[in-house]
């Protein structure tokens, strides 16, 4: 009897999890002040300040404008004011589509509900939806679209694990993670890869978490290059978890090797400015450091690789310069940081049929798969 009756606990805390919202802010690369919404699916009552001011339904529009503070929504005709922010709460499943002022026209579509406020002088949308809604949306924007369900698996779980171990990242902002590569790339619902959904259901809920059954840093890039790389050869301090190791499976894949080009000018130019005087660099250096690498520059000028990645925009810091004529060439491996899991190599071994588990375990050191609302049952 007793087994049963913590089944019927366990089921019931599980239900309430998965329905868990979480609060995505929208377009957050960007800066805007107005937004136009259309309704795609269901209906929605528009709220000001908790007060409801009309519904609006599938196939109508509104434009919601950030003034002096405020959030206007003009809407049939009529111009409404809220003092703080306007809340569309679905009255079913409903969807919409958001078209900020300025930027291209957008096909995405959300699913769940929005939420507009002022802030900072510009407008921001925030999208509150389920979990599982947002994993499935995150699938498709970091992976794309062709890829074997076993993989869009990985992703999934990385993805979820990521944002529930992330969720007071933007809480000064008014939401919880944003839309960007600062946090998780997310542009609603998938619209190009059914799999993304289907991946996101056979995985509901599943987490991953360390020894002491704490959620990880679900860290990953595109292509480590042939090898991932400890946390502390990227970051401040090493993790148990992100360990590096070879990686054979990502070597035939598209992002393995790169090559820059700029002209030596420029290059030249560079290293100069990165000097405390203005004597000119000469053209050669070499790359010192296990850990957080540099690019020594007559035993006078010391950059690290990361600086160097992000000044010059390479695809890593994985990397050998050379001179050809009046340029400057920069021929790499990998794209990203390296810690973590290879997107490229996992697709690689999903292709080869590995299991989504195999491969999680593949990239992470003595991580435990387990569903998220069992957490306090093996922490006990």
């Amino acid at each position: 009897m007793r087994w049963w009756i913590i089944c019927i606990i366990l089921l019931g805390t599980a239900q309430s999890i998965t329905a868990d919202p979480i609060l995505i802010g929208m377009h957050c690369q960007s800066s805007y002040l107005r937004s136009g919404i259309a309704i795609s699916v269901g209906s929605y009552k528009v709220c000001a300040d908790d007060k409801v001011l009309f519904t609006i339904h599938a196939g109508q529009n509104a434009d919601i404008t950030a003034v002096s503070g405020k959030v206007n929504i003009f809407y049939s005709g009529k111009n409404y004011t809220s003092n703080k922010k306007l809340t569309f709460r679905a009255e079913e499943p409903s969807e919409f589509k958001a078209q900020p002022a300025g930027h291209k026209a957008s096909s995405r579509i959300y699913k769940g509900e929005l939420i507009a406020f002022s802030i900072n002088g510009h407008l921001q949308l925030v999208n509150k939806v389920d979990i599982e809604d947002y994993v499935g949306g995150v699938i498709e924007a970091e992976s794309g679209s062709g890829q074997q369900l076993e993989y869009y698996k990985v992703q999934a779980v990385i993805s979820r694990t990521y944002a529930l171990n992330n969720r007071t990242r933007h809480v000064g902002d008014g939401y919880e993670i944003c839309d960007a590569t600062h946090c998780q790339v997310y542009h609603g619902k998938p619209r190009h890869e059914p799999l993304a959904v289907k991946a996101a259901a056979a995985t509901e809920d599943i987490v991953i978490v360390d020894h002491q059954i704490n959620l990880i840093t679900a860290a990953f890039h595109s292509n480590c290059g042939g090898k991932t790389i400890n946390a502390e050869e990227a970051w401040s301090k090493p993790v148990s978890y992100l360990v590096g190791r070879p990686d054979t499976f990502c070597l035939s894949m598209p992002n393995h090797q790169w090559e820059k080009r700029i002209p030596r000018e420029k290059w030249q130019s560079y290293l100069k400015q990165k000097r405390s005087s203005n004597d000119m660099a000469s053209a050669d250096g070499v790359i010192i450091g296990e850990y957080n690498p540099m690019f020594c520059h007559d035993s006078t000028l010391y950059i690290p690789l990361r600086t160097m990645r992000t000044d010059l925009k390479l695809r890593s810091t994985h990397f050998n310069i050379s001179h050809q004529g009046e340029e400057v060439v920069f021929k790499g491996k990998g794209f990203g940081h390296g810690v973590g899991l290879c997107q490229e190599g996992a697709m690689h071994m999903a292709q080869l049929g590995g299991s989504y588990e195999d491969i999680i375990h593949f990239y992470y050191t003595d991580v435990h798969l387990i569903p998220r609302h069992m957490l306090w049952f093996f922490k006990d």
